[in-house]
């Protein structure tokens, strides 16, 4: 699967948005720097409005159907006032999409470019991908982006810690011997 990484710039935010739910204003300037946001910067307050759209965020790589994603993406996009438009910096530069005017503040941007960016991903049939980690209490959200997508796991330390703990109760079995006998 091919991965467009402007499209796709939302969905890596929105992921980073819900994995840090309190940042700190140079964090997330510095995480939208990366992902080459117009004027990046925010302020504490408006650092801190963001923190309810990241539980939003979090029930679409929650949800069990790619139906379910689908609608709470869509839901994320009205909400957001998503309204793509072309734009270009400059005389000499290339077209590309905003999610919502320059003016309108940060933080209707990154509302606009997350709800986007999920959407793209449901959107190109890999909405499958936007998922949480399978670790009982783990919490991560992430963007699988491997070749077969069949990630279940935020890293492979989690990934280890269930396997091993699935061997441990495997051997436990083995060791107690057939139910109903003593």
């Amino acid at each position: 699967m091919q991965f467009n990484t402007y499209t796709y710039a939302g969905a890596h935010i929105a992921v980073w948005i819900v994995n840090h739910p309190a940042p700190d204003a140079a964090a997330l300037a510095a995480t939208l720097r990366e992902y080459d946001v117009h004027e990046p910067t925010a302020t504490p307050a408006e650092v801190g409005t963001l923190r309810p759209w990241a539980q939003r965020l979090r029930v679409v790589f929650e949800a069990e159907t790619i139906a379910e994603k689908a609608r709470r993406a869509d839901e994320l996009l009205v909400a957001s006032d998503c309204r793509p438009r072309l734009v270009s910096h400059g005389p000499d530069l290339p077209f590309h999409f905003h999610y919502a005017p320059v003016r309108t503040g940060i933080v209707a941007r990154v509302k606009a470019l997350t709800a986007a960016g999920l959407a793209h991903v449901i959107d190109d049939g890999a909405g499958s991908r936007l998922r949480a980690c399978s670790r009982p209490l783990c919490g991560i959200v992430f963007l699988d982006i491997s070749r077969n997508g069949r990630r279940h796991f935020c890293s492979v330390r989690c990934a280890n810690q269930v396997n091993v703990a699935n061997h441990r109760t495997r051997r436990r079995a083995v060791f107690a011997g057939p139910p109903g006998r003593s």
